[in-house]
């Protein structure tokens, strides 16, 4: 693993972990309750981390041309319309698709999402920041799609893992295995969008929309159903995959 990626990742889980860890602690102790504007705080801090961590380090380690590129490619919001509605309707099905088999059940009217949306841009779509915008693309460039894929799968759980010690979290109340799961079916989705795109924006747009979302079509957190998800999200890769290779050996012919 290359040195810019070990560094991402050291200031990345050191800086959430100690914030996030700080905050269990202290949960723990019944010193910080869910709500008071300090747990507020910190919880928002330690989910914002990758994207700081990510636009300090471009900043400190690249040229000002890639650093106003990088930073052009996170706030750009010109796409075409039929970009935001493959979005839109990817994160959708996404949480939609467990309601069949009962995986989840709609506690919310779905107005409740585009309200969310904002506010769930700062409560997890940044981190893609991190995560698409640097991570996944980078990792590419020694690994296949699939196997970057499934890595950055596996880090971006792990690194939520602080969360099942914070009273008060919707963590506390989740099975871990069935997050993992979960986390590995949205990055196959996501790769799929970023390869699709090249948009770290639309990234954070769809990782904001599965958040709100998620207050909409409330998971039942068993372990058979995330691998439902996880199925479900490999098929469209796959499918994705063959086209895209198709469509490269055409332009090679």
């Amino acid at each position: 693993m290359g040195l810019e990626i070990k560094r991402f990742l050291f200031y990345t889980f050191a800086t959430t972990w100690i914030i996030w860890g700080s905050l269990a602690l202290l949960t723990q102790l019944n010193l910080l309750k869910f709500g008071n504007a300090i747990y507020m705080l910190l919880f928002i801090l330690g989910g914002i981390t990758p994207a700081i961590c990510e636009i300090w380090l471009k900043k400190k380690y690249s040229t000002k041309e890639e650093f106003k590129s990088f930073i052009h490619n996170v706030k750009n919001p010109k796409h075409p319309v039929s970009c935001y509605i493959f979005v839109i309707g990817l994160a959708f099905v996404a949480f939609f698709l467990p309601t069949l088999w009962g995986g989840a059940t709609m506690e919310n009217p779905m107005y409740l999402a585009l309200f969310e949306l904002p506010i769930m841009i700062i409560g997890g779509g940044v981190e893609e920041i991190g995560w698409r915008g640097f991570l996944q693309p980078t990792l590419q460039k020694r690994w296949s799609l699939f196997t970057s894929t499934m890595i950055v799968g596996v880090i971006w759980a792990v690194w939520h893992l602080p969360l099942w010690f914070v009273i008060g979290s919707n963590q506390m109340n989740m099975n871990f295995l069935w997050f993992s799961l979960i986390t590995l079916a949205l990055s196959f989705l996501l790769t799929i969008i970023y390869q699709s795109t090249k948009s770290i924006f639309l990234c954070i747009i769809f990782h904001a929309l599965t958040n709100s979302f998620w207050d909409v079509y409330v998971p039942v957190t068993n372990v058979s159903s995330g691998i439902l998800i996880l199925l479900f999200a490999l098929f469209l890769f796959t499918v994705f995959e063959v086209y895209r290779k198709s469509n490269f050996q055409k332009r090679m012919v």
